[in-house]
């Protein structure tokens, strides 16, 4: 066995484009003609999220999710468009492909609070604002 190709393989696994932080939320999902009120979410990115749960969904699938923020004084619904990633027995993953300006800024401050890292999470903010702003994430 290469071990030089085996630890090379386990490092191409393991690296993400995006951070991902832990996040217990529920959100909403419209896939195909179907709506989850409550689906789960597990862990969230800048470039998307995972889903827990079943979902008769197929790889490729376009979506929409949404997330509704409610405080003291005020309620907001973030709309973000994306598409099926990825398929498990424990649920599915979505790669955000489209969302407002206004969304993307909610998602950076939650992904911000959620992370050990802000420094380093930051700094994929730059790299990603102007693909995301122009729509094609």
């Amino acid at each position: 066995m290469n071990t030089e190709k085996t630890m090379a393989a386990a490092r191409g696994r393991d690296r993400r484009r995006f951070s991902r932080v832990i996040l217990e939320r529920k959100a909403r999902l419209m896939l195909a003609d179907r709506r989850y009120d409550m689906a789960r979410i597990r862990n969230l990115s800048i470039g998307g999220l995972f889903l827990e749960g079943e979902y008769p969904a197929a790889m490729g699938e376009q979506c929409t999710l949404e997330l509704h923020e409610t405080g003291r004084n005020s309620s907001l619904i973030l709309r973000f468009e994306a598409r099926v990633a990825w398929i498990s027995r424990e649920g599915i993953a979505l790669q955000f492909i489209r969302m407002e300006p206004d969304s993307y800024m909610f998602l950076q401050t939650m992904v911000l609070y959620a992370t050990d890292d802000p420094y380093g999470v930051a700094l994929e903010f730059l790299d990603d604002f102007s693909a995301v702003v122009a729509g094609s994430c």
